[in-house]
Formats: structure tokens, C-alpha cells, sequence
């Protein structure tokens, strides 16, 4: 049987469906995917996988919505799929009224996070909480990554409880695993991020260099930080799309170089090594304080035996337990973020038993396995023929 999968750019294809893609294609079905075009595209298309191009816009844009909705039909009539699966908010509404006109007889949803949250203004949340409630009637199946956004879901109404169900998020433990690092790798890779010799604390945080994703609430606590612990050192890995809609890093440089700590943060861009730098933190923290579904980066930190300092938002509140893989702080602080870094900083015994209770917590709930065993029963369930 065939499956598309919508989303709107290659990375979320590479970083984020491509473990659930394998699985698939290891199941015997055919999978593809739509999105608009970029170099992740063309690397997922040079490993053999079949991408389809087709621009999707991140915001609302009428006319290039529309063409895009336009060709997403032509694609679907075309190669006549048995189920398409849609993700990232904008991508996964005009997939599904896509699908829906081509005629598609089993149309799933992944929510990544619902797109209205706890910083939205009325409008917003009304827009957007409107906007899920309409693209849900052309929907099958619509899959959480996390319990928040089910029980939101059924409070609102915005869809029937029966057609919403837990999916979650998970990592490969094997490859995030502290075991498996070799100590003079480490060495080479710190060095080679230009980590000073004498940092002895080292804090990281993953994410696309975005103003939701905090970044700057983490230059400012490790502002007040360093007066303290003054071999701090920061790794902001992540980098900037041309199709940010707020780009930031110009911001958070000159940010950086305000307040003079240049020689106590380091900002890596894009990288493929995680597993490896993650394994030079002590701490890893996500400042996010808008919308998330189940942060990957978060579990992929816990993965690696990690104390996480997360904001308390949907999403982060779950997967992190505060005082137990963690602490948990109000978003948008910059005082209590350096309050509850400083805590762990200060304390290794209690980042060693965070970390410990970090990776239980991976096995135990965030293996992605069980998010593959649960796809292919969802599947099952819709009709879609696994070997």
C-alpha cells in the first residue's frame, strides 16, 4: 500500500519522520514524501528516498496556500496513495483539505503540538483553535505527542474523542547512549568546537536559532551565571532556515557580545554529531516557552543520562519531572532559568541521580520503538495491509 507523508520543510522529513519512515519501508509498504525543496531534500533523495517538491508556505499566504493545496491534488490524483499523513501546522491543513478533494479514503494526523497555546492572544488562540476544530472533519485519525494536547482536544471540542489518540515521541536509546562514546573522540570534538580547556561546566541546549525556542532567555541567565561559575561554558547547537519566519541569530550575537560573555558561549549551527556533543553536557535545558508537542531534543538529552532544566509548557511538563529527571521553570525568566541552572551546577551529585533517572525514564516511556509499534497498529486499524 502506499503512504504520503505531507510536511512543510526536508528537515522535519530528515530529523523527525525519517526514523517512523524506515520502519515503514522496513514493514513493506510504500512511503514518500511531499515538502517543499531544500538540501535536506536532496540528501534524503541521493540516500534513495522518494521526496516529492511541492512549496508550502510556513505562514498564512492565501494565493501561494492555494497553489500549493493545487498541487498537492495533482501529486495525490497522480500516484493514487491509500493514506496520506500530514505534520507541522500549516503543511497539515492544506494536505488535508488536499487530500480530502483527491479523494483519499484514510487521511492521518500527526500534531506536533497544537498551534494555539498558553502565550497566544484571544484572536490567536481563537483562529487557530477554529482552524484545528474545521481541518479535524476532514481527518481520520489525529495522533498526540503528548497527553496535554489530547485532553485540550476534547475539552474544546475539537474533534470527536474517538478520533484522537497518543502516538508520543521517542529516540533510538542504542545510538543516544552514553556507553557508546569514545572518550578521545570527545576530546577531538571539544576541541574542535572551540571549548576552552579550562571550561569544567558545560550547559547546551538544541534547537533552531528561533526567539520561541528561548535561546536568548539562556544568554541571559548565563550572564548571571558566570560571576559564580566563571568555566561555564554554552553550546547553542542549532542554526537558522531561510525560511525562519523570525530569524534570530544577528539578535542573539549581539546579544552575546553585550553582555560580554563571547568567550563563555558557543554557537555550533547545524549539526548531525548530537549524540556525541551532547555527551560533553553536564546540563542540558530547553528555555522554549510557546507550543510543543513532546521536544525530541529533550528526550534525546535524557537519552544521554542528562539533568534537563525545561520551561513549564505543555510538552516539557511531561517529559521532564521536576526534582526528579530535572527541574521545571516558569517560560520567559531569565532569573529563575539561572537559578535552576546554577542549583545543578552547583550540585553534582544531583546532576549524576537527575541524569540516571533520565535514561529509566527514556527506556521506560520514550524508546521510539513503542511510537513505531503504535503507528502500525493505528495503521492496522484504518485498513492499511502490513506484512
Amino acid at each position: 500500500m502506499k503512504i504520503l507523508h505531507i510536511c512543510a520543510i526536508g528537515a522535519t522529513a530528515k530529523v523527525l519522520l525519517k526514523p517512523q519512515i524506515d520502519y515503514l519501508l522496513s514493514r513493506n509498504l510504500s512511503v514518500e514524501v511531499a515538502c517543499s525543496p531544500d538540501s535536506d531534500v536532496e540528501k534524503l533523495q541521493q540516500q534513495g528516498y522518494t521526496i516529492h517538491p511541492i512549496s508550502i508556505d510556513r505562514k498564512i499566504s492565501p494565493f501561494l496556500n492555494i497553489k500549493s493545496i493545487y498541487a498537492l491534488v495533482n501529486l495525490i490524483r497522480k500516484h493514487q496513495y491509500d493514506l496520506v499523513h500530514v505534520h507541522t501546522p500549516i503543511a497539515a491543513v492544506l494536505g488535508r483539505i488536499a487530500a480530502k478533494i483527491a479523494g483519499v479514503k484514510r487521511i492521518v494526523y500527526t500534531s506536533h503540538g497544537l498551534p494555539f497555546h498558553d502565550c497566544s492572544s484571544y484572536k490567536e488562540y481563537a483562529l487557530y483553535s477554529n482552524v484545528e476544530k474545521f481541518a479535524a472533519l476532514l481527518t481520520d485519525l489525529i495522533l498526540s505527542q503528548n497527553h496535554e494536547d489530547i485532553a485540550t482536544a476534547k475539552k474544546l471540542g475539537l474533534c470527536p474523542p474517538e478520533k484522537i489518540a497518543y502516538l508520543g515521541n521517542g529516540v533510538d536509546i542504542d545510538r543516544f547512549n552514553r556507553d557508546r562514546l569514545d572518550p578521545d573522540h570527545q576530546a577531538q570534538l571539544r576541541k574542535s568546537l572551540g571549548i576552552p580547556d579550562t571550561a569544567n561546566l558545560i550547559i547546551g541546549t538544541i534547537g533552531r536559532l528561533t526567539r520561541k525556542k528561548g535561546s536568548g532567555y539562556l544568554i541571559e541567565a548565563t550572564a548571571k551565571l558566570v560571576s559564580q561559575f566563571p568555566n561555564l561554558h554554552v553550546l547553542i547547537i542549532g542554526g537558522e532556515l531561510s525560511t525562519d519566519p523570525e530569524p534570530f541569530y544577528t539578535e542573539i550575537t549581539e546579544r552575546i557580545g553585550t553582555l560580554g560573555i563571547q568567550n563563555n558561549v558557543t554557537l555550533t549551527g547545524i549539526r548531525q554529531d548530537i549524540p556525541e556533543i551532547l555527551g560533553l553536557l553536564d546540563i542540558f535545558t530547553l528555555p522554549t516557552f510557546t507550543h510543543e508537542g513532546l521536544p525530541r531534543s529533550i528526550v534525546e538529552a535524557m537519552s544521554m543520562s542528562l539533568p534537563v532544566v525545561a520551561t513549564d509548557i505543555r510538552g516539557c511538563r511531561e517529559a521532564v519531572l521536576h526534582e526528579k529527571t530535572g527541574l521545571i521553570v516558569p517560560p520567559q525568566d531569565s532569573q529563575k532559568l539561572a537559578e535552576a541552572l546554577g542549583k545543578l551546577l552547583s550540585n553534582s551529585e544531583m546532576r549524576s541521580a537527575y541524569g540516571q533517572a533520565s535514561r529509566q525514564r527514556v527506556e521506560a516511556e520514550y524508546d521510539e520503538s513503542f511510537v513505531f509499534e503504535r503507528l502500525e497498529n493505528f495503521y492496522r486499524d484504518l485498513g492499511v495491509m502490513i506484512v
